[in-house]
């Protein structure tokens, strides 16, 4: 518990220190916003996320690790019209320390805009903020463990209304492969209820469905489909005090179904609660809540969120109760360069252990013009 109140006393003064700051979300923001005046034109685009995580965890929920090593995207962009690109290059995953690179492979991407409002992806898909989706459904680290996201993603946005859906098919099979196939759909979407200046009030709303099946593939494999939901009510509040921003309470509820033909988990439903209030100032963001669980799973959340063990596999608690503090901060060195610090903390309320986390990331995102090409 004391190293619990030291971070907390860390926190606070770090956010006092930094009271000029403001809200950012997370460092996985690399997605390219289209510009008019690059039609026709020819850019090399390297994208790149440098990370430093320590995850001090303890008990059987999941077990501690560390990871350090980067995550760069070199590409070539060209944009034949004013509402289409073409994006082509690599994703080269490095940990320190190892080799080679654990993970190596093309992504193109070819991206549609019809209009200010909507947008289509095909092939390498826009993973900005994780799709903005919460911890308890989507683990955060899944950015720089796993390979890109591959398939189609919708995306719309006006100022009352931001969604998002996407397939990112994960495992794909021909007739006969010894293996099923594997994706993941998803969906994103917020209501703003009010265009106020001073304040806002919105429902959020989020979807994870997992899938693994497939008729023509040589596996005998059971199939398994998990869903994941989560929706609720925001209030957030515009303010100008201390140079903190604004300050907001969030109230989200969560439901998980195993519709597996062979059950995946110790139980096939589940909900939780997760009650919030957070600050932001120019490039920080704190939010501090207290999660609420009775069987509840989910098959891309984070460990420490479910009432499985799944490093500690047979274990299960029926309810499981947390109080979250997170704590992000990024600084700005250069256009298109950020430096920035994460700390979470995690107390286990039934059973008095304290998990923590801390990060560093460096992001990077450059477009460096080659030369005008005209499309044919």
């Amino acid at each position: 518990m004391k190293k619990l109140s030291v971070l907390i006393s860390i926190l606070s003064l770090t956010t006092i220190i930094h009271q000029s700051f403001g809200q950012i979300k997370s460092p996985y923001v690399h997605h390219k916003e289209f510009n008019q005046a690059n039609s026709n034109k020819l850019f090399l685009r390297f994208e790149n996320l440098n990370f430093v995580k320590n995850n001090e965890y303890n008990g059987e929920f999941s077990e501690g690790a560390t990871w350090i090593g980067y995550v760069a995207t070199p590409k070539l962009v060209y944009s034949p019209s004013s509402n289409f690109r073409i994006e082509a290059g690599v994703r080269l995953q490095k940990y320190s320390g190892r080799e080679n690179f654990t993970e190596s492979e093309p992504v193109f991407s070819a991206i549609y805009k019809p209009s200010d409002k909507i947008e289509f992806i095909m092939g390498s898909l826009n993973q900005n903020n994780n799709h903005n989706l919460s911890e308890p459904i989507f683990e955060p680290e899944r950015y720089f463990m796993e390979t890109a996201e591959n398939g189609f993603q919708f995306l719309y946005n006006t100022n009352s209304f931001q969604f998002q859906t996407w397939i990112n098919w994960e495992q794909f099979i021909l007739e006969n492969d010894p293996f099923q196939e594997r994706f993941t759909f998803g969906l994103f979407g917020n209501w703003k209820l009010n265009q106020s200046q001073r304040f806002n009030l919105s429902i959020p709303l989020e979807t994870i469905i997992t899938h693994r099946g497939g008729e023509i593939d040589g596996s005998d494999g059971t199939v398994q489909t998990v869903a994941n939901y989560g929706s609720g009510l925001v209030f957030e509040k515009q303010i100008e005090n201390f140079g903190i921003k604004s300050w907001y309470v969030k109230a989200m509820a969560y439901y998980f179904s195993d519709n597996s033909s062979k059950q995946e988990f110790i139980f096939d439903k589940g909900h939780a609660l997760y009650p919030q209030i957070g600050f932001t100032t120019k490039n920080s963001h704190l939010n501090l809540g207290y999660w609420n669980a009775y069987h509840f799973a989910s098959s891309r959340g984070s460990k420490l969120f479910q009432s499985v063990a799944i490093d500690t596999p047979g274990y299960f608690e029926d309810r499981r109760e947390l109080a979250t503090l997170n704590y992000y901060h990024e600084h700005k060195i250069a256009n298109g360069i950020h430096f920035g610090g994460k700390i979470d903390v995690y107390y286990d309320l039934k059973n008095s252990k304290e998990n923590w986390a801390a990060a560093i990331y460096l992001r990077i995102n450059g477009d460096f013009f080659l030369k005008k090409v005209k499309w044919n």
